[in-house]
């Protein structure tokens, strides 16, 4: 019928509404920060790190995930951007498998109604995530928090290995004693605890290691850091930032670095 319309000269207008979705925003500093900040606003995280007269002040952390601007007031900070695990956005939940420009992929777990895991077959490595939707965005931030590796998050973890036919995976917990770094060594670790197919998780036992490739955070500017892929236009990959202040005081100084999403 719709042919014959336009045969006998019946004009036909098309009407299609383009919606143009803003890019997700980044995970910032989900060590320090809960899922819950992810809302609105901005935020303030005050450590204080004691350091004995002629010593190093030394802070290791995951400064984000996704694309995030890093800035500083004093010299001493340093970042790098090293894929250990990744988290989503996403506009919709549910399972789901990425494959990346590199052709690994991504697998996306439902644990439940609020939480999944996250898995990176790269490095075998995973995170256990809340789904916090960001705001009136639309976007759902697959948030990296602390397990305990409930029923439920196991079952979900096992069942994804066995599908996959792997015996475990390594879990990184977003905790200040699974990110650390070594002045005596100059070597900074990422610790991960190691679940099996069968559901036994032996904690904090398995580590990645980085000596090198560590950049400086500007004082006087800003660095962008891009840590975001698109799969598609409801679906992003974010990858992680990790940071170090190392730095040897004269006096008390109140050293400030900033991790801001960048769109």
């Amino acid at each position: 019928m719709f042919a014959l319309a336009v045969a006998v000269g019946v004009a036909v207008t098309i009407i299609i509404q383009i919606n143009v979705l803003a890019p997700p925003p980044a995970v910032v500093a989900p060590i320090e920060t809960s899922a819950t900040d992810l809302a609105s606003g901005t935020g303030t995280y005050t450590a204080a790190v004691d350091v004995p007269t002629g010593s190093y002040a030394v802070y290791p952390t995951l400064a984000g995930l996704g694309k995030i601007q890093l800035k500083a007031n004093t010299t001493g900070w340093y970042y790098l951007r090293y894929d250990l695990f990744v988290t989503v956005a996403r506009r919709s939940t549910g399972d789901a498998v990425f494959t990346l420009a590199t052709n690994y992929k991504v697998y996306v777990k439902e644990i439940n109604a609020t939480h999944a895991f996250v898995f990176y077959d790269v490095y075998s490595t995973g995170v256990v995530t809340k789904k916090v939707q960001v705001g009136t965005t639309g976007w759902y931030i697959y948030h990296p928090v602390v397990t305990a590796y409930d029923t439920a998050t196991k079952n979900a973890i096992t069942s994804l290995l066995n599908s996959l036919a792997l015996t475990q995976a390594y879990v990184f917990q977003p905790k200040s004693d699974y990110v650390v770094y070594d002045p005596n060594l100059k070597t900074y670790y990422v610790y991960f605890d190691t679940i099996d197919n069968t559901g036994t998780v032996t904690a904090r036992n398995y580590h990645y290691t980085n000596t090198t490739s560590f950049l400086p955070v500007p004082t006087n500017a800003a660095d962008i850091v891009d840590g975001i892929e698109r799969i598609d236009i409801y679906n992003y990959v974010l990858y992680p930032t990790w940071s170090l202040l190392y730095t040897q005081p004269t006096s008390n100084v109140k050293s400030a670095f900033t991790i801001t999403p960048a769109q």
